[in-house]
């Protein structure tokens, strides 16, 4: 916890990238409210926000919906920026648009991370955003043998373009349709990526 209330260390060149928290689905898999779910002893929400509030982004987002008070709650004295998404059930892409649009407006870009990475950490971020900095691309990602993976950093003149999604794609369609844009970042620790979506997940990781 000694991270949390560390000032961003910008990187040089395109290195103010804030962070968003996507944390309002409705985890229909789990059956229930898995951003607060213990991993390791604390809700994988926090950890996720924690990886975040200890990196170089320079404000933290979490777009909250479902569950809304308690994960709220489960953040309380951290310094996020919390965003309200009403329209949670319409699909990711909402989420994705209130998150963005709580973006300083002084930034390069956004890391859009999701509430069940529990083992995302702040050096993979880094990476990430110095990556960004030194890069022309507009959009980086890490990625393991090859495969890419979560979270995705983007820089804002993407920003209108991913607003104007709909549905539950996220930002995957216009990743898509820009592929000659995306810088791989390989990273060796593949458990980094893990996102926790189904209860045998759960029980697998929950102890980790």
């Amino acid at each position: 916890m000694s991270d949390v209330a560390r000032e961003p260390r910008h990187a040089a060149g395109r290195g103010v990238v804030a962070a968003v928290v996507l944390a309002a689905g409705r985890a229909t898999r789990m059956g229930g409210a898995k951003l607060l779910l213990p991993v390791g002893g604390r809700p994988m929400i926090q950890r996720v926000v924690d990886a975040s509030l200890g990196s170089k982004a320079s404000q933290t987002i979490v777009v909250v919906g479902h569950e809304a008070e308690k994960v709220s709650k489960a953040l309380a004295g951290r310094p996020v920026t919390l965003v309200l998404n009403p329209d949670y059930a319409k699909g990711m892409s909402t989420s994705l648009r209130a998150g963005l649009s709580a973006v300083d407006p002084a930034a390069d870009g956004a890391l859009i991370l999701l509430g069940d990475q529990p083992f995302v950490s702040a050096a993979l971020l880094d990476a990430l955003i110095d990556r960004f900095a030194r890069s022309e691309k507009r959009i980086v990602r890490p990625s393991v043998d090859g495969r890419p993976g979560n979270p995705v950093l983007v820089g804002a003149t993407l920003f209108a373009e991913l607003a104007g999604e709909r549905g539950d794609f996220g930002g995957r369609r216009v990743i898509e349709r820009r592929a000659d844009e995306v810088c791989m970042v390989p990273i060796d620790d593949p458990h980094e990526l893990v996102d926790i979506d189904s209860p045998r997940g759960y029980e697998k990781e929950k102890d980790a």
